[in-house]
Formats: C-alpha cells, sequence, structure tokens
C-alpha cells in the first residue's frame, strides 16, 4: 500500500516573515522622523532665541503717538530682519505766492 503523503501546513514560513520587515521598517522610520522633527522646531526656537534673532510681536501702534507724522510698516534699522512700524514725519508743503 502507498503511503499516504502528509501536508503540513506552516504556520509562519520564511517569507511570510520576511515581508513584515519591510512594514516594521517604515513604521519605526516614521515614528523616528516625527521624534526628530519635533525636537528640531523645540532647538531652531531655543537657538534663536538665545542669539537675540526673534523679532518682537508686532502690535498696531495708537495714533496718538506718533503727532505730526504718519506710521509706515518697515524693517527696523535696529534688527533689519525683523518689520515694526516707524513714525515718519509728514513732508511738508512749501506754497508759492
Amino acid at each position: 500500500m502507498a503511503k499516504a503523503s502528509s501536508r503540513r501546513r506552516v504556520m509562519f514560513g520564511g517569507k511570510d516573515i520576511a515581508s513584515w520587515n519591510f512594514i516594521i521598517f517604515l513604521t519605526l522610520a516614521f515614528i523616528l522622523l516625527v521624534v526628530v522633527l519635533t525636537a528640531m522646531q523645540n532647538v531652531s526656537l531655543d537657538v534663536r532665541t538665545k542669539a537675540g534673532l526673534t523679532c518682537p510681536q508686532v502690535k498696531l501702534p495708537r495714533i496718538e503717538d506718533c503727532p505730526g507724522g504718519e506710521w509706515k510698516f518697515k524693517r527696523d534699522p535696529a534688527n533689519p530682519s525683523c518689520q515694526t512700524f516707524l513714525c515718519e514725519p509728514l513732508p511738508t508743503t512749501k506754497t508759492t505766492k
């Protein structure tokens, strides 16, 4: 009589586990990317603050603080990378008779 061949089903074959390695790698790489980007945002803010490179919060000026002039939104002469409101005197017009 012929011997019956047994067909055992392999639960976790070598190829089955190997296919999950790439998915696990991508998941860990994404988590690492999120952690690094979050940390870098805080570092860049800290470095700019410590170096004095941050711009102050711009507020709308009061009209009374610039008598005889007008407010212009320009670059700050003290810190050229920042913009602020500057009070500039109105140009005087000469009338001819």
